[in-house]
């Protein structure tokens, strides 16, 4: 017995000897396991099982819980199966029928206030699972029912109050975000917060609604207040100032959430805090599984902080790829402004453009959505008032019976006639809130409407500006092409036609004017494919192609404008690889590297390889050259439009542009190796299949 208690209290204290969580949850549990089967009393087993609870995994708590719950029973320990029930019931948040078991569970206790609070806050889960699956004709249903209950029969003792209050506060949630929502859940936390320390269950439960709603309705700063308020709670169950002292319990991932929820709103908090609560939600994240995989698809804290430090490539690079994940759905409104501002402040204008278009489309969509839930909010006042004014007539009629009865027919016709007068005021003053509501609600309509207008204004503004910079460029490049070609025929006619004495002489301006055409030409086309990206017109169509035909083609067709000394080649023994692409596209790429390669190399060689990658899914092609090369800094500023390293060098700079997005479109990617020096090599990786 002794050697047991002694393993037991090591055991127990080894979350201390490692730091805060250091310790192997499986290697914890099949410890507790031995431990509880040589318990001897239904207390050690509840405890015992208590904490295996905290440690197992989720889907093997109900059996654990269900257990250490039936042997507190047995032991008589109320205070511990009451503290199980509320931790069972968090499991049962999407059964309703579990629910209803744990609620029979409470009520067999017992009257106490901790079989009050676990009674109440059990009810709340119940609130939540009959508000997620409640039609919007059932949400009204219970509205109308709970401002009943709430205004005009509000008995009860506290608790009774907030589990009304709460329901109220879901369903109205669930179909109006706004001042009312927002009222009432003031009130719910005036009092919740009248509540004892043990009904810490409900006051979580509050905290969290409570920050969800202020943040739907742009209360920032209450969100902020609640948050903090739920961090504290959650610091003092876990120093054991509240609650059963639970040595297994882990909060590291809820207060994820919450570190967070704060960063969301870092624009109310101070320096001091941000630092705080990034670092402490990163640090989490390092070590806690479940906010690893929620950090691996949100990303929310590293935006919030890049968005506060100002640093916006980061955030931009951050929104990249975060900001579609669709666990940032509900939160894509904040997203897009966020990249609006990056991108305002980074100069990526494309990005600015495409962001903000969305933004407008879903701001439309919110405005919308807010005037429907401005009219619901004033069908519910409306119902409120309605509701009181029944209840008045009731109460009025009853007098009327009780006094006619007495005897006192004088008083009860006074009193009738008094309150008649003060009904009537009433109503004469709602019809004019009513009234006003309806000529601010017919103004906001109208604004909206305008808004619409000029979005739409602009839009078609904006697709009509685009296809008249496509009609032109089509046009011009038609119009500049053909005369082109024309002179290269008369320039080569003349060379034909001239005495065989000058006929070495003019060959030589002929060849110039031929290649300066070929730079026309080329620049023509290449502001041709640029166009075509921007405008998502350009058309890959990918079939089974062997790639040593299509690089040996490339080199054929730029091999002349290499330099004397210059050997531009394949590399040898190359396989002849199978590969399904768009042959057209992959060999204007591979054209446009050679081309460059040729323009900035003296001597040397140029050469094109290719290989598989280790997991035989793409293959990359390589073009390396001897020239000058490429410093670092500029291994991406070369992808970028217009720019050229060179001012003298021929062509506008959107070559490598236009490679790097057809290899893109194609699957794949172009990148430059900065780990070779001798030169410049530029890698194209596609899929084979």
């Amino acid at each position: 017995m002794r050697l047991r208690t002694a393993f037991y209290i090591l055991l127990c204290a080894l979350p201390l000897m490692g730091g805060a969580r250091a310790f192997n949850r499986y290697a914890v549990a099949d410890s507790l396991d031995r431990v509880l089967a040589e318990s001897e009393t239904p207390g050690d087993s509840a405890v015992i099982l208590s904490d295996m609870f905290d440690v197992v995994a989720r889907q093997h708590r109900d059996s654990i819980g269900t257990m250490a719950f039936h042997s507190a029973v047995r032991a008589g320990d109320s205070r511990l199966a009451l503290d199980l029930l509320r931790n069972l019931a968090n499991t049962h948040l999407r059964n309703d029928s579990l629910l209803q078991v744990d609620f029979d569970r409470a009520m067999r206790f017992e009257s106490s206030d901790d079989r009050s609070a676990t009674v109440a806050f059990i009810r709340m889960l119940h609130n939540s699972y009959k508000v997620r699956y409640a039609t919007p004709q059932e949400q009204d249903k219970q509205i109308i029912k709970l401002l009943k209950e709430l205004n005009v029969n509000p008995e009860g003792d506290i608790y009774e109050q907030i589990v009304r209050l709460h329901a109220l506060c879901l369903y109205i949630g669930a179909c109006s975000q706004g001042e009312l929502l927002s009222g009432y859940i003031s009130q719910l936390g005036d009092l919740v917060n009248q509540l004892p320390d043990f009904a810490y269950a409900i006051k979580n439960c509050y905290h969290v609604q409570a920050s969800l709603a202020f943040m739907q309705n742009e209360e920032y700063d209450k969100a902020v207040d609640s948050d903090r308020k739920l961090l504290a709670c959650i610091d003092r169950l876990d120093s054991d100032q509240v609650g059963m002292k639970r040595k297994f319990r882990d909060y590291d991932s809820h207060r994820y959430v919450i570190y967070t929820r704060l960063l969301a709103n870092y624009p109310r908090l101070k320096d001091a805090e941000v630092e705080e609560y990034y670092h402490k939600a990163m640090d989490i994240a390092g070590r806690d599984e479940l906010a690893k995989q929620t950090n691996m698809v949100s990303g929310r804290p590293q935006i919030f902080y890049a968005m506060y430090k100002k640093d916006y490539p980061a955030a931009l690079e951050l929104l990249d790829k975060y900001g579609h994940m669709p666990y940032n759905a509900h939160i894509r409104r904040q997203m897009l402004a966020m990249t609006i501002e990056s991108a305002n402040a980074t100069g990526d204008k494309d990005k600015e453009l495409t962001a903000f278009r969305e933004y407008s489309s879903i701001l439309e969509q919110t405005l919308e959505s807010r005037m429907v839930e401005k009219y619901k909010e004033l069908e519910i006042v409306y119902n409120l008032h309605k509701l009181k004014a029944e209840h008045a007539r009731g109460t009025w009629q009853l007098h009327k019976k009780m006094l006619t009865v007495a005897g006192v027919a004088a008083g009860i016709l006074f009193i009738l006639l008094v309150l008649v007068a003060l009904l009537w005021r009433h109503a004469k003053k709602l019809a004019e809130k009513i009234s006003k509501a309806n000529a601010d609600l017919r103004v906001e309509r109208d604004n909206l409407k305008k808004s619409q207008y000029e979005l739409v204004k602009a839009r078609d503004e904006a697709r009509q500006a685009n296809r008249i910079k496509s009609d032109f460029i089509r046009n011009m490049s038609s119009e500049v092409s053909v005369p082109l070609h024309t002179i290269n025929e008369y320039t080569n006619l003349i060379v034909d036609c001239s005495e065989a004495g000058v006929k070495s002489y003019l060959k030589h301006f002929a060849d110039l004017v031929t290649q300066n055409a070929e730079v026309l030409t080329t620049i023509i086309s290449d502001v041709m494919s640029l166009s075509e990206i921007d405008g998502n017109s350009l058309v890959i169509e990918k079939r089974k192609e062997h790639l040593r035909h299509l690089c040996e083609v490339a080199v054929d067709s730029v091999l002349h404008k290499g330099r004397p000394g210059v050997v531009m080649k394949l590399a040898e023994g190359l396989p002849d690889l199978p590969v399904t692409t768009d042959p057209h596209r992959l060999l204007q790429i591979l054209v446009q590297l050679l081309k460059n390669a040729a323009k900035f190399t003296e001597e040397g060689l140029i050469e094109v390889d290719y290989a598989e990658d280790s997991d035989g899914g793409l293959v990359s092609i390589s073009v390396t050259d001897t020239g000058i090369g490429i410093s670092p800094e500029n291994s991406e500023r070369i992808f970028e439009r217009f720019v050229k390293l060179d001012s003298n060098s021929p062509g506008i700079g959107i070559g490598l542009t236009i490679a790097r997005h057809l290899a893109e479109l194609l699957g794949g990617s172009l990148e430059l190796d900065s780990t070779y020096t001798d030169g410049a090599r530029f890698v194209v990786k596609i899929p084979i299949d």
